[in-house]
């Protein structure tokens, strides 16, 4: 997967964090969920499946570096 860095005012990311924290969400989860209500059905789950993965695989890397905790927030969904 590849990753980007998006510039934003700091305003707007404490915004969509303390919106995040409301629904038990990271931050990048939310971002995932805004970008994927305009999709369709198909493309929608596609792109949880991928975020799934990548996910999955940072788990992987936590457990390789013995970070028992980091790797189940990771398969929980949960970004520290």
């Amino acid at each position: 997967m590849t990753y980007a860095t998006i510039r934003s005012p700091e305003s707007i990311v404490r915004r969509m964090q303390k919106e995040a924290e409301k629904l038990g969400m990271s931050l990048e989860e939310y971002v995932l969920e805004l970008v994927a209500q305009g999709l369709d059905p198909k493309n929608r789950a596609r792109e949880y499946i991928e975020a799934a993965k990548d996910l999955l695989s940072q788990a992987r890397e936590e457990l390789e570096r013995d970070n028992a905790r980091q790797a189940a927030e990771k398969l929980w969904g949960r970004r520290p």
